[in-house]
């Protein structure tokens, strides 16, 4: 039995417990104890998954080192190195393509050009066309920075109809900084 405390505030209850004005509030029968036992094997537990989730996550790590133009594969993995050798310029693929196309004798009469870089795209087509001469008198142009992996794309924004002349060009970057006039 526990002693009184002053005031009358716990009474001892003849069963083991102590208690407020008729309500239990402990069992001296071993339940404060089960609770930190069962606190313990949950830190353990817990102390357990998190030791072994640093294992399974740093055993599958490794290294593999290519050279610029090797691959490498693994299961459903492919990894290709197209980084670019210290000596070597990046540059963009290009493609020609047929833009204006003449039925009667079966030939092209202008190619335009289509600049591609990862994935930014620059097209150097004509833009101001004759279809009387068949003769292109404005090309636009693409001038790839490889520094900034951007292109400036030229093209009229006036031309003249009766010269056949562009009076004013502007230059539009295409580039990782969004497509802004520069």
């Amino acid at each position: 039995m526990l002693p009184m405390m002053t005031g009358g505030a716990y009474l001892p209850i003849p069963d083991g417990s102590v208690g407020l004005g008729g309500k239990v509030l402990a069992t001296l029968s071993g339940a404060g104890f089960r609770r930190e036992d069962e606190m313990m094997k949950l830190r353990i537990v817990l102390m357990l998954l998190a030791w072994l989730l640093v294992i399974t996550a740093t055993a599958e790590a490794r290294e593999v080192r290519l050279q610029a133009g090797e691959t490498y594969r693994e299961n459903d993995l492919t990894v290709t190195c197209q980084a670019a050798d210290a000596g070597q310029a990046m540059a963009p693929l290009s493609l020609a393509e047929c833009q204006y196309w003449d039925d009667f004798n079966n030939k092209c009469l202008f190619e335009k050009n289509v600049l591609t870089y990862r994935n930014l795209e620059c097209v150097e087509e004509c833009q101001h066309w004759d279809s009387f001469r068949n003769t292109c008198f404005f090309q636009t142009k693409c001038t790839f920075y490889p520094a900034h992996e951007s292109f400036v794309r030229t093209t009229c924004d006036e031309f003249d109809d009766f010269k056949n002349k562009c009076l004013r060009t502007r230059e539009t970057k295409i580039g990782p900084s969004g497509r802004g006039r520069r």
